[in-house]
């Protein structure tokens, strides 16, 4: 799959949730608002009830027990008959008897009263919001109010049913519902939908991530297969080519021809088997099957050994010097075969990626308690982008666009695990066509273990 139809599918599915998302919340929102402007409703007829109750009880009026199951006509008989004072059904019914009898007896509505109820029920639902209270006549004008509110807000607030006192005068809050105060109310939902949210977005992530690891493993794996394949075939063509000359008695009469082709088939031979050696390796150290062979090394010599192998057997010019400086008291403990290996690889790699004139320094010295064996190159560099991922398995970086550079991609990885296997790091210091640095680390054992 298209790494941008990866890309395409990922960001129409993370912008899908977020917007059924949006959609989820905003449709809670007004659910919640809905709900909230109902409890407003139910609060007010609540406070206005308490505020009738209150009143009642600083009086000095005593009603029957049964006043709440009387109806309009029961009650004008029953207190008011001498006075044949006529209590409309619907005004009954909606403001109730004990208001009507309050009002009779001079005993009349408290706005600052109500006013103050209604503010202890915000306050007990933790519900913060910004509000007026208004007292009507029966046209409609403001008798009484709390306080002033701005326009701006009044348009937005939220009014509750006008509830009749008595005498048609009705009392009414506009409550401003804030959007905020909402969402607090909506805290857990919020919470949870975010949580919800960062875990969908997370397994996006983690799919598309694992598509591009799968599209790039395929990548070096074709890449690798080509390489493998190309770098074998030349070094079986030329022992092919050097067995038929030998099996036919070409060169028979010519022993000094004979052998420098024996020596170049061997070589190929075992370069191949090299190549084969490293893979299993690598392998096995993954796996952490690989036992160490440790023994005490002559590091000076290992590094002169490497110096004239690579010094006369090439076809570029190169160039290595040497420097060894290793305390005598200092006993090198370490498998001699792997690190010799290790180093033959930077120094490939530093002629490889070099141009037709090359200059290797080899610098070997102990800090500490540290072996530092460093091998720099004046060579096209690394850049900062292929840094950070040349000393995995498959890669080569830039220089697999560089076909005179073969190669497989193990190289720095091999020197990496061969590196971490005893125990220390390959550090490496390098900038486009002015060369590169790598170094090797290890830690010295005081004794053979």
């Amino acid at each position: 799959m298209k790494t941008n139809i990866v890309w395409l599918m990922s960001i129409l599915a993370i912008v899908t949730l977020l917007a059924f998302q949006a959609m989820g919340l905003f449709d809670s929102y007004k659910s919640k608002k809905g709900d909230m402007e109902i409890k407003m409703n139910v609060m007010m007829r609540e406070a206005v009830e308490k505020e009738t109750v209150y009143r009642y009880n600083m009086s000095d009026i005593q009603v029957g027990t049964n006043i709440g199951l009387m109806d309009s006509i029961t009650f004008n008989e029953t207190y008011r008959d001498n006075e044949k004072i006529d209590v409309n059904e619907q005004e009954f019914i909606e403001s109730g008897a004990f208001q009507i009898m309050l009002s009779i007896e001079g005993i009349h509505f408290n706005l600052l009263t109500l006013d103050s109820i209604f503010n202890s029920g915000l306050q007990k639902e933790d519900l913060a919001f910004n509000y007026v209270l208004y007292f009507r006549d029966s046209t409609g004008a403001i008798i009484e109010q709390t306080k002033d509110l701005p326009p701006e807000h009044l348009k937005k607030a939220f009014k509750t049913d006008a509830l009749l006192i008595i005498d048609g005068k009705r009392v009414q809050a506009f409550v401003v519902i804030s959007p905020p105060a909402v969402y607090r109310q909506m805290f857990g939902l919020i919470i949870s939908s975010v949580l919800i949210l960062f875990f969908l977005f997370f397994c996006i992530g983690y799919l598309t991530k694992t598509i591009f690891t799968q599209d790039k493993l395929n990548k070096l794996k074709n890449n690798f297969i080509y390489s493998f394949t190309h770098n074998i075939k030349s070094p079986l063509g030329t022992i092919k080519t050097v067995l038929l000359i030998l099996t036919k008695g070409e060169l028979d009469d010519l022993p000094e021809k004979k052998e420098k082709f024996e020596k170049k088939g061997i070589a190929q031979v075992e370069n191949l088997l090299l190549q084969a050696e490293q893979i299993l390796t690598i392998a096995k150290l993954e796996e952490g099957k690989l036992t160490l062979n440790r023994s005490r090394t002559d590091v000076n010599a290992m590094i002169k050994e490497l110096a004239e192998r690579y010094s006369i057997s090439n076809d570029k010019q190169v160039t290595i010097r040497s420097s060894v400086a290793i305390d005598s008291d200092k006993r090198i403990y370490i498998d001699r075969q792997l690190i010799k290996e290790a180093i033959s690889n930077l120094i490939d790699n530093a002629i490889k990626y070099s141009g037709d004139s090359v200059e290797i320094l080899m610098d070997c010295c102990t800090v500490d308690n540290t072996l530092q064996i460093r091998v720099s190159d004046n060579g096209y560099g690394i850049s900062q982008k292929d840094r950070l991922k040349i000393f995995d398995k498959f890669e080569r970086g830039a220089a697999v666009k560089r076909k005179e550079a073969k190669g497989f991609g193990l190289g720095l990885n091999f020197v990496r695990r061969v590196a971490e296997a005893h125990g220390g790091i390959v550090s490496l210091l390098s900038h486009v066509n002015e060369g590169s640095d790598f170094s090797l680390l290890l830690p010295i054992q005081s004794e053979f273990v």
